[in-house]
């Protein structure tokens, strides 16, 4: 019978209260399903545009912010960035992201410089051709869902590795004593001669000098300074297997810098970011340092030539430098100097010292050759680099191997013999007019720019993906993470389901003198939070020798207080006709309690089962504590080491929603059964 009848549904007052309690219902819901959106909404967005607490993110809808978003996720650093698109406004991650008319100003850049937005694809493919022509190390890698390539690179790597130790260890039947020294178990060498990606990692592990667990664990390198007119890659093994990565990618994941770029840090360095003192000392009006080109030949200007020779001589990347062969006998000079200092006046020591460095004999400083570009000793390029930098060139005369005509020259190869029928087949692919080669300019704006605005649907699914992607390679890769919550959860639903059931039927059947006080005792341990046991657990634990085992993890919960509790009150109020009943028809003990007590118990059990799991399943601090041993660690202690490595709301957001999915299905299997039980005994 329901409370308010037909009749007192009709009055004013009942209506206004229904309403009410439907708008505070609805109110409710919003509160509840609201920040869930929200956080559904931070998995898909990224550092970019995360503040924005969105439920939809804007790159979704807006062609020119997915534009803006892909180029930011390039690099980390927002200086080359601005350098390579010409765009003094993005001077911060808010203001790049302000940038409204960025698609507009792009398209009509691009036509400015002959570039035909119809043949991207054939611009963009010849971009690429020439990246892979280039040395690795004056590229840099594409930071976003670079972990797509660097963990199947590791992989292969050590693979081939593991491969060729196994053959040399068939042939020779000789461990190596550094594999001995780490591994001097037979069991544990055994495990891993066995396995080809556990060899792959000892092997790595052994180069390095680390010990990560697995490929996963191998951070990334951040984007190097390349800046910096005198860095190149250090001679460490990490480094130079960095560098050999960066070689392995395609060409499309790897940047080349412009000219540009190292033009505009030194404008930024010498007028120390102001360009009004740029400007005054020029006499121009420019509006930042990125709109500014670097002229390839000496400028007319006398200030703007006094910047550029400064710029050559001290700020261009050695790495990119070149010596002409008629400066030999000023470097022998120089060389000689040097070494004949450090000998204190010594001739002949100086000469074989320069003979150690360069490798053969020399017997008189003319046979000193000049070295074209930078010499690998580390010492004869410190030399280089100095006498390069010492202004003894003019700067007029050194060689840059800039991007640009490097360019222009792989295009003069690819298109055609000579210069008119290479002009012609380019303007062909290109859908260009150019009159000659080098109009052509160097589209790395373009290419970046590019693939967002004419395939978006494409980039939109990566952006979408890539957080759920990077958790589940994070977890599905550590070690037996599910394998041991799997375990975990199983045992623990199965004690949940039978040691309860049966202390609280055993108390509820056959009651004791001092059954009471039992319950009592059990519903004391209600009264203490799990981390006041914590310790005394881990002692017990640790005395027994049961750490770091699946033992540790399920023994202290298979028996719970509560549970035992409420199961014998409801056993307890079953009618004792049926169990009677039951013995007359011969059944024992056993068969009661199985085909009849526990059939009548279902929701209860239900119910217990999924507080089992969840506790199971959730239970962080209790399975660090008492598995300290990485191997045996739970999802949720990768997952918090997961959100430790990777701080971004993302990723934390994404792993929140992965790890959320079990217990979902798990309440709604057994929210089905504990429903059963309430809504038909009522319905009846």
């Amino acid at each position: 019978m329901p409370i308010i009848s037909r009749i007192g549904r009709r009055q004013t007052s009942q209506k206004a209260m229904y309403i009410g309690v439907y708008v505070l219902l609805t109110l409710g819901a919003v509160t509840i399903i609201y920040p869930l959106l929200i956080m559904l909404g931070q998995t898909t967005s990224d550092r970019f545009d995360l503040r924005d607490n969105a439920v939809v993110a804007s790159y979704l809808s807006d062609r020119n912010e997915l534009s803006l978003k892909n180029i930011f996720a390039m690099t980390s650093k927002l200086d080359l960035l601005a350098s390579r698109h010409n765009r003094n406004k993005w001077s911060s991650q808010t203001s790049m992201r302000d940038d409204g008319d960025f698609s507009k100003d792009c398209l009509r850049k691009m036509d400015e410089l002959g570039l035909s937005i119809g043949a991207w694809k054939n611009i963009v493919a010849d971009l690429n051709s020439y990246k892979a022509t280039l040395d690795s190390d004056d590229l840099i890698a594409r930071e976003f869902r670079i972990e797509d390539f660097y963990r199947p690179f590791l992989r292969e790597k050590y693979g081939r590795k593991a491969d060729e130790f196994r053959a040399v260890l068939e042939k020779t039947g000789h461990l190596p004593r550094w594999f001995q020294r780490a591994y001097p178990e037979s069991g544990r060498t055994d495990a891993i001669l066995a396995n080809r990606d556990r060899l792959g990692m000892a092997i790595m592990n052994h180069e390095l000098r680390s010990d990560y667990l697995n490929y996963y664990g191998v951070e990334l390198q951040s984007t190097a300074n390349v800046v910096v007119p005198f860095w190149r890659p250090d001679s460490s093994a990490k480094s130079q297997m960095w560098s050999e990565f960066k070689a392995s990618l395609p060409s499309e994941q790897k940047l080349v810098v412009p000219s540009d770029t190292y033009w505009h840090t030194y404008l930024r360095l010498k007028y120390h970011e102001r360009i009004q003192d740029l400007n005054k000392a020029w006499g121009t009006a420019h509006q930042g340092f990125y709109e500014l080109k670097f002229p390839h030949e000496p400028p007319a200007d006398t200030t703007v030539l006094d910047n550029w020779r400064e710029f050559v001589v001290k700020r261009w990347p050695r790495r990119m430098l070149a010596v002409p062969k008629e400066f030999t006998p000023a470097w022998q000079d120089y060389v000689r100097k040097q070494l004949v200092s450090k000998a204190g006046g010594d001739e002949q020591t100086a000469r074989a010292q320069a003979s150690q460095l360069v490798g053969k004999t020399i017997s008189a400083w003319d046979s000193l050759e000049l070295p074209r570009t930078r010499p690998d000793d580390a010492t004869l390029s410190r030399y280089w680099c100095e006498f390069t930098a010492s202004g003894i060139v003019p700067p007029e005369k050194l060689i840059l191997g800039a991007p640009e005509p490097g360019f222009r020259q792989f295009l003069r190869v690819k298109y055609g013999k000579t210069e008119s029928e290479a002009l012609a087949a380019l303007n062909a692919a290109w859908q260009g007019t150019f009159e000659n080669l080098d109009q052509v300019p160097l589209p790395v704006a373009l290419a970046d720019f590019a693939p967002a605005h004419f395939e978006p649907g494409s980039v939109r699914l990566s952006f979408l993906t890539e957080s759920f992607e990077r958790v589940w390679e994070y977890m599905s890769g550590r070690g037996r993470a599910i394998q041991n919550t799997a375990v975990l959860v199983f045992f623990a639903i199965l004690a949940a389901l039978t040691i309860n059931p049966i202390a609280a039927y055993s108390l509820s059947r056959f009651p004791m003198r001092h059954t009471q006080k039992v319950l009592i005792f059990f519903l004391a341990t209600m009264a203490f939070p799990a981390e006041v046991a914590m310790i005394p657990n881990f002692l017990l634990l640790r005395d027994l020798g049961l750490l770091n085992t699946y033992a540790a993890l399920i023994l202290p919960g298979m028996a719970n207080g509560y549970s035992i509790f409420l199961l014998k009150g409801f056993f307890d109020s079953l009618p004792r006709e049926l169990f009677e009943a039951a013995e007359m028809d011969g059944a024992s003990e056993t068969q009661v309690f199985r085909l009849v007590a526990m059939p009548l118990v279902k929701p209860i059990l239900a119910y217990m089962a999924l507080n089992a799991f969840v506790f199971a399943y959730s239970s962080f601090m209790w399975a660090f504590v008492i598995c300290p041993e990485q191997k045996m660690w739970t999802l949720m202690v990768w997952v918090y080491d997961f959100q430790m490595n990777n701080p971004g709301n993302n990723y934390i957001m994404a792993a929140t929603v992965l790890v959320s999915i079990p217990p979902l299905c798990v309440f709604l299997v057994a929210n089905r059964i504990i429903m059963r039980g309430i809504v038909i005994p009522s319905l009846k």
